[in-house]
């Protein structure tokens, strides 16, 4: 097993009883909307957005929630919103901290005190909205299987499947940032791994190569705060930087004797990888595996579908019928494993 970030053994991650484990059980009224969750991202004010196939849920930084969705249309912390649909499956903050909200009929845009829709073709040319993310002044949609759509300063490029940009894919599922380097990472579904370097003018798509052969057998790319992202699929996960290349983190066998099956990865700030299993949460650092938590732990269920690190550090995760959060206090000098 091969890490590839200078992963800190002086911080190392706790998770405290089972007590200091948070879950959530769906309620619209009180709750999270559903544990059917599309998408996570921070928001503006110490909060944690979450798309869910129920509608819109807000974790308030003083630890409340409030839901909005088609049939409940209601203020928000980013304007009055009346969702298009009730399954809300992508967001994203633009430049300006205006949420926009993808779903399978088009597209939502914040302005600060509501949302003007977009369902045409003219700026979309496909209305079914896979990603959303956020490139410096730029905002990128992956809509259906159109490839992709920028958007910046309220004009829209549409960046066609095997048009001139070299866009060789067609449907995205995931999409990231690397800061360090300045460039976008996109896993397609069927089309490989791609990246997009750089702001100039003339900037074109490339294909992600492992070795001499396409990297094709993805199930997402996600960050990585020490640079570059992680690329995963249910038995492998990757690291890639547009300078170093692909290069192997561990199999799922590392994990396990018994077979285990990936479902997601998430990096935190300390230096620690989290996977999402169907046997629970594993956390990884340079020294191996110092954690893995079980349904015994206090998380519920051993199949962990979802993993998101917040901006206060703590790791939200998702499993059938609940939504949990654990918090990450990195300044304790052992770590219970399960």
């Amino acid at each position: 097993m091969k890490f590839l970030t200078p992963l800190l053994l002086a911080s190392l991650l706790v998770i405290p009883s089972s007590s200091g484990i948070y879950i959530a059980s769906p309620d619209y009224v009180s709750s999270i909307a559903s544990a059917d969750v599309k998408d996570v991202i921070n928001g503006r004010y110490g909060d944690v957005i979450f798309a869910t196939s129920s509608g819109l849920s807000i974790y308030t930084a003083d630890g409340r929630w409030y839901s909005v969705n088609a049939r409940n249309p209601r203020q928000t912390d980013y304007g009055f919103l009346e969702p298009l649909d009730n399954m809300v499956i992508a967001l994203a903050l633009d430049p300006d901290g205006h949420l926009w909200l993808g779903y399978s009929c088009g597209l939502q845009i914040g302005n600060g005190t509501g949302y003007h829709a977009i369902q045409d073709q003219d700026h979309l040319k496909n209305l079914n909205i896979n990603c959303i993310r956020r490139w410096d002044n730029e905002v990128w949609v992956a809509a259906g299987s159109a490839g992709l759509h920028r958007w910046h300063d309220g004009n829209w490029t549409w960046y066609k499947p095997g048009g001139p940009s070299g866009a060789g894919f067609y449907t995205v599922v995931s999409m990231v940032v690397d800061a360090e380097s300045d460039a976008l990472v996109i896993d397609s579904e069927n089309d490989g791994v791609w990246v997009l370097k750089g702001h100039a003018r003339d900037r074109r798509f490339e294909q992600v190569f492992f070795g001499d052969d396409p990297l094709l057998t993805v199930s997402g790319v996600r960050v990585d705060p020490f640079g570059g992202v992680y690329l995963f699929n249910a038995t492998t996960i990757l690291h890639y930087s547009p300078d170093e290349g692909v290069t192997p983190v561990l199999n799922a066998t590392d994990l396990s004797t018994f077979p285990v099956t990936i479902n997601d990865v998430a990096a935190t700030r300390d230096g620690t990888l989290l996977v999402a299993s169907d046997k629970g949460i594993y956390g990884l650092n340079s020294s191996g595996i110092v954690l893995h938590l079980t349904s015994r732990d206090g998380i519920r269920e051993n199949f962990v579908k979802k993993l998101f690190i917040d901006a206060s550090g703590r790791c939200w995760f998702v499993v059938p019928g609940h939504v949990g959060c654990i918090p990450l206090i990195p300044q304790y000098p052992t770590i219970p494993v399960a």
